[in-house]
């Protein structure tokens, strides 16, 4: 296995220990919405779209490079 990937799981384990150790329901607020959500919810979608935008800005990156 790559170091890569065994870091990889190792974060993503800790995000999931954390996520489930906190899911009592919190209040999210944004722009004008309120929202009654469980905090393992937001913690992994915050997650999820961290990694979405690394994902577009590696591609944005790779895109730019070809183009030179």
């Amino acid at each position: 296995m790559k170091f890569k990937s065994f870091i990889l799981i190792v974060f993503v384990i800790l995000i999931v220990i954390f996520s489930v150790q906190n899911a009592e329901v919190t209040e999210v607020n944004f722009l004008i919405w309120k929202i009654a959500m469980s905090k393992v919810l937001v913690i992994l979608g915050s997650f999820g779209i961290g990694v979405l935008v690394g994902i577009l800005a590696t591609i944005k990156k790779k895109i730019s490079i070809n183009k030179i």
